[in-house]
C-alpha cells in the first residue's frame, strides 16, 4: 500500500491530539523552554494533552522508527512519502509497530507523563516534522490549525 504514501507540499494532516498549543515551531529565533530555563530553537509543536489521551497518524504513511529518547520519551515516526516525516513524542501504550501502514486516523498510542526535559509545561505530544531531514513549521500542513 506504499502507492498512497505520497504527501506533497499541498498536502493536509489532521491534527494529531486536540489540545492548545504550549510551544510553538521556531526555528528562525530561540524561544524559552521553561523547565529547562533556558532559550533554544525549537523545532516541533509542543501541545498539550492529558496523559492517555489517544494520539493519531493525521495522514497516511509508514511507521518508520518506534525510538526512546531521554528529550521525548518513547517516539513513533511516520513516513509520509516524498521526504516528508513526521516524530510523534511523549508516548505510551503505543498501537503501531515499526513497518506498519497507517491511515490518518489511524490511533498511534497514547500520551504518557512528560519527561523530565517538560515537567513544567505538564503532559503533551512533542510534533515533529521534516522535509528531507529538515525541520518544517507543523502549521503549515494541519488543516484545522487556528492562529
Amino acid at each position: 500500500n506504499a502507492a498512497s504514501v505520497n504527501f506533497t507540499s499541498d498536502s493536509l494532516i489532521l491534527w494529531p491530539v486536540s489540545g492548545t498549543l504550549l510551544m510553538d515551531y521556531c526555528m528562525d529565533k530561540t524561544t524559552y523552554f521553561k523547565t529547562l530555563d533556558q532559550y533554544k530553537y525549537n523545532p516541533a509543536l509542543v501541545i498539550a494533552a492529558a496523559e492517555n489521551d489517544q494520539i493519531i497518524a493525521g495522514a497516511s504513511g509508514l511507521v518508520k522508527s518506534i525510538d526512546n529518547s531521554a528529550q521525548t520519551g518513547t517516539t513513533v515516526n511516520v513516513d509520509f512519502g516524498n521526504g516528508y516525516e513526521a516524530f510523534y513524542g511523549q508516548l505510551q501504550n503505543v498501537a503501531v509497530k515499526t513497518g506498519d501502514y497507517v491511515e490518518a486516523t489511524t490511533t498511534l498510542g497514547y500520551i504518557a507523563e512528560p519527561t523530565k526535559y517538560y515537567s513544567s509545561e505538564g503532559t503533551n505530544l512533542y510534533f515533529e516534522m521534516r522535509k528531507d531531514g529538515r525541520p518544517v513549521d507543523p502549521k503549515e500542513y494541519l488543516t484545522d490549525y487556528v492562529e
